[in-house]
């Protein structure tokens, strides 16, 4: 944005939507004016800028969005790699006239290729953009996507290992020639930790008598007590850099081998499961367990409410036939 001199008095040259949006140019007579004019337009951007002639199209708005905000996510290149597919797939549209049934459409004719759950990540990717930009004062068109409702998915099962499989488990692993494995999977089932995050462990995280696990999905850096035998034994495998190599081909085998099914989905995350399903089994508290996954919000922690030993057992003494139980 600038104001310069020119023939006929000074001229005001900027873009008050940003690098990406339109530019509103005026000659005014005195410097004073063009500075008055600027801030004015910058106040209140939306009256000097005419919407008609907005020909972006909706990749021009997936770029605009990793450029002021998409870049800055953890997962920043997957991201935008799947709205630029998205774009396409839904024919990169102009931006202003795509519409919620447009994605209807789409969607409809989508759910015959892929799963709901599918569907429903490109619905929060694409809503997300026109928020952003939104947000950001880049884009004063609305959201199309801000009415539209997910598709209704069923909650899946949430698998996890009983004590047997768990030894079954770490007996195997422990026999094999390098225990990288075996330790992951130990640290997972201790801490609740995801696979990725014990998989990356650095030797400088590990305390005395806890993990320090940094790099999270959430971002936020989270503390696990563990025992003293474990630590000693992380300890002394390295004293700087990653503990472990990766490892999740030797854990599918051992899966494999060992025949343990489990749901569709669930290869490694089946041991965070495993952590918090007996951690409520054996009378955890269900905030303490949203600290140690890291939740940022108690609803998905409750997810494993119900292997609380009393959970609900309220009904068993207060529905309307408990009187006349024997």
């Amino acid at each position: 944005m600038s104001i310069k001199k020119v023939k006929g008095g000074w001229q005001v040259d900027i873009r008050p939507k940003g690098a990406y949006g339109k530019r509103v140019r005026k000659v005014l007579p005195s410097k004073a004016r063009a500075l008055s004019f600027e801030r004015k337009v910058l106040g209140s951007p939306d009256e000097y800028i005419t919407h008609s002639t907005d020909k972006r199209r909706l990749l021009d708005l997936v770029e605009l969005w990793y450029v002021h905000h998409g870049q800055t996510l953890k997962s920043a290149r997957d991201r935008v790699r799947a709205l630029r597919k998205l774009a396409d797939a839904l024919g990169n549209p102009v931006a202003k006239k795509f519409t919620a049934q447009d994605w209807v459409e789409y969607r409809t004719k989508r759910l015959k290729e892929v799963k709901p759950n599918t569907i429903n990540h490109e619905h929060t990717y694409l809503k997300a953009v026109f928020s952003e930009l939104e947000r950001l004062s880049l884009w004063p068109h609305g959201n199309p996507m801000q009415k539209v409702r997910k598709v209704r998915i069923d909650e899946t099962e949430k698998g996890y290992l009983d004590q047997l499989q768990i030894q079954r488990l770490l007996d195997y692993l422990q026999e094999q020639p390098t225990q990288d494995c075996y330790f992951i999977t130990r640290i997972c089932l201790t801490t609740g930790a995801r696979w990725s995050e014990a998989e990356t462990l650095r030797a400088e995280n590990v305390r005395a008598d806890r993990i320090v696990f940094i790099g999270t999905k959430s971002g936020k850096t989270r503390t696990v007590p563990i025992d003293r035998q474990l630590s000693q034994q992380l300890r002394e495998r390295r004293k700087i850099g990653r503990l472990f190599s990766n490892r999740y081909k030797a854990f599918a085998q051992a899966i494999k081998e060992l025949n343990i099914q489990l749901p569709e989905g669930q290869l490694t995350h089946v041991l965070r499961h495993t952590f918090a399903s007996h951690f409520m089994m054996n009378g955890g508290n269900i905030l303490v367990l949203q600290q140690i996954l890291g939740h940022q919000s108690i609803t998905m922690t409750m997810r494993y409410a119900h292997f609380a030993p009393d959970h609900l057992e309220e009904a068993v003494k207060l529905n309307p036939l408990a009187a006349t139980n024997p």
